[in-house]
């Protein structure tokens, strides 16, 4: 009999899965989820990003973010705009409500998150957790390029 617990992928899964449900969480008392959270951090970042450019940097597919996306701008966080350079694109921008949405809660509520998780690691190894994570996720994208 295996212990399928014990590997790494089902290790890293569960804990993937805990993590976000923490963080949903949190997310509860200003309405929205982890995913919309990051789109409205990475637009109030840069702001006229195509859809395309989003889901690059927060890693989800292009299809998730439209729809995502279209949730925000249903409750006036963000708003699409014709790209002036291409007649076929958008770019995406906090409104008002999006920008005090993400600077005077996200932006502090995901700071105090990520300090949370980090402290849960012992000091000493911080840098080489950090270093196994970004290795780990720069060959996990190699093997799926």
């Amino acid at each position: 009999m295996v212990d399928f617990t014990s590997y790494w992928c089902f290790r890293l899964n569960a804990l993937s899965r805990k993590v976000s449900r923490l963080y949903n969480a949190r997310l509860t008392e200003v309405g929205v989820t982890a995913p919309q959270s990051f789109v409205i951090l990475d637009v109030n970042n840069y702001a006229g990003a195509s859809v395309k450019d989003i889901a690059a940097r927060i890693e989800l597919d292009s299809s998730a973010v439209t729809g995502l996306i279209d949730r925000l701008e249903k409750e006036d966080i963000v708003e699409r705009r014709n790209d002036p350079e291409d007649r076929r694109g958008t770019r995406v921008f906090l409104t008002d409500k999006g920008l005090q949405l993400a600077n005077e809660r996200l932006v502090p509520m995901a700071e105090e998150f990520n300090q949370y998780i980090r402290s849960m690691v012992e000091p000493e190894i911080a840098g080489i957790f950090q270093h196994s994570l970004n290795l780990l996720d720069k060959q996990v994208n190699k093997a799926v390029e």
